[in-house]
């Protein structure tokens, strides 16, 4: 009996930190996913941090997958940078060109081209109009060899070009990211309108991500995040951070990012200025 009443005032001593997870547990998280043996697991700590805003340590971690031995992470690397607008990155991006999976070049093009580095535009319209003579030049030797499988319509579909909305630049950053949730036999309609809510600014929308946050089906429970990040929702942080604990990785990870993100939020930021204001001030 003496234990439990001493665990029960260590938890209240402890209170809202011992209750909530902490900033220290979400890049953990994260950190966790990047480093797992699984390759999807690692593609999904990725695609869950393309909410974080373009610091350099989230980027860091990002880049740190550029070169992982599955061509899927590196895909789902460039796709990242891409949607989070990492322009520090494009120097590394463009090294990209010259993977060896087609998927890969496709993927580090986009984000080149949403992100307005001709080098991106360039190797599109050479994809779009084919190589010929006389042509520039720019197509590194990999593309080239692998120009048969980039013309192919069938391959172009299984690459992922029905991913052109990210040719728009940031207004189809969340494309790949959808199309993680909704190849999922789980996906439902509420799956699809959780995420379109993330450019919604009404309350009553606000309250359907924080219902979302709680559904029984993991995919809306993940895209309600995105939401809830993408809006900087940032008091729907208390009902974001303990999914970082949820069953499935795709949540857990999300919810790491999430917490993240709703900490670099800009609103926070002001409360911070005057913090500091009126302590110089004193």
């Amino acid at each position: 009996m003496k234990k439990l009443v001493s665990l029960a005032w260590l938890i209240l001593a402890a209170g809202p930190a011992f209750a909530q997870p902490t900033g220290e547990m979400a890049w953990q998280t994260l950190t966790d996913g990047l480093k797992d043996g699984n390759p999807v697991k690692r593609i999904a700590a990725i695609v869950a941090m393309s909410v974080i805003r373009p610091q350099p340590k989230p980027v860091a971690m990002v880049e740190g997958t550029l070169d992982d031995k599955d061509f899927g992470v590196r895909q789902a690397a460039c796709n990242t940078l891409g949607s989070i607008q990492s322009r520090a990155s494009i120097p590394k991006l463009k090294t990209m060109l010259d993977d060896k999976a087609p998927e890969v070049i496709f993927a580090a093009a986009k984000s080149l081209y949403a992100m307005g580095d001709p080098a991106g535009r360039q190797v599109l319209s050479d994809i779009l109009v084919g190589e010929q003579k006389g042509a520039s030049g720019f197509l590194p030797t990999s593309l080239r060899d692998a120009r048969l499988k980039l013309h192919d319509p069938k391959a172009l579909l299984l690459i992922g070009v029905n991913q052109a909305a990210a040719f728009l630049g940031p207004a189809g950053a969340g494309v790949p990211v959808a199309e993680q949730l909704l190849k999922d036999g789980q996906a439902s309609g509420k799956t699809v309108a959780a995420l379109l809510l993330a450019t919604d600014k009404s309350e009553e929308s606000k309250a359907a991500v924080k219902t979302a946050l709680g559904d029984k089906n993991w995919t809306v429970r993940s895209a309600a995040l995105r939401a809830a990040s993408l809006r900087d929702l940032t008091e729907l942080y208390p009902d974001a951070a303990p999914l970082i604990d949820d069953k499935r990785d795709e949540v857990k990870y999300s919810a790491a990012a999430a917490m993240i993100r709703l900490k670099q939020s800009p609103a926070r930021r002001p409360a911070v200025k005057k913090a500091a204001a009126k302590t110089s001030a004193q």
